[in-house]
């Protein structure tokens, strides 16, 4: 490979993270559907016909979008409980507020999760994005369930608790939470989730 071919291949790589990175904050606002090409290519001033040469279709597109999202929240979750340093409970704890206290400071209760957002725009719309949605949660859901099994082991919960349906429970909530949070503008939704999940359900 020639320096001039590296140089050119590396502006390439650069520039198709542009877009992505353009595009996911504007699906962030609007949402997929009401998103345009155009509207990504005018955000960071390129032309339409250079979206195609990095993306075959809008489809194409989102779904990368999606699961660029997808790896980053897995790996969000894993960072949190798997790897990092306390008691599992505390693990679990820790992460939430994290979350919670970055929805208040950060983002003033919107914006919400592409996930959730993309559930509801277009997992019942389009097979694609449904599968990818559907294998993401299900990984989110078996992380948070080893490390429910980790805090059975060590007798912070409940020993008969069912760890799977539990983590379930948890990640479907926490999207709840999520939802309602967008129509309130405040952390109550939250409020409500972590002390009905602490307090009540992840006890001995």
């Amino acid at each position: 490979m020639t320096n001039g071919h590296y140089v050119c291949s590396m502006k390439r790589k650069i520039f198709r993270e542009d877009i992505l990175k353009a595009g996911q904050e504007i699906m962030f606002d609007y949402g997929y559907n009401a998103t345009g090409i155009k509207q990504i290519t005018d955000a960071i001033d390129i032309p339409k016909g250079s979206f195609y040469n990095h993306f075959e279709s809008k489809e194409d597109f989102g779904l990368e979008v999606l699961n660029n999202y997808c790896t980053n929240g897995v790996q969000l979750h894993r960072n949190a409980l798997i790897h990092a340093e306390g008691s599992p409970l505390t693990r679990l704890r820790n992460m939430y507020k994290r979350v919670i206290s970055n929805y208040e400071t950060n983002l003033a209760f919107k914006k919400g999760c592409i996930m959730g957002n993309f559930s509801a725009e277009m997992a019942d719309t389009n097979e694609k994005f449904r599968l990818v949605l559907d294998a993401q949660f299900n990984e989110i859901q078996q992380i948070i369930a080893t490390t429910l099994r980790e805090a059975k082991e060590e007798g912070e919960i409940n020993s008969n608790l069912n760890t799977n349906a539990t983590a379930g429970f948890i990640l479907n909530s926490w999207h709840g939470a999520i939802i309602r949070m967008k129509s309130t503008a405040n952390s109550k939704p939250f409020e409500d989730f972590y002390q009905l999940i602490f307090n009540h359900i992840l006890t001995k």
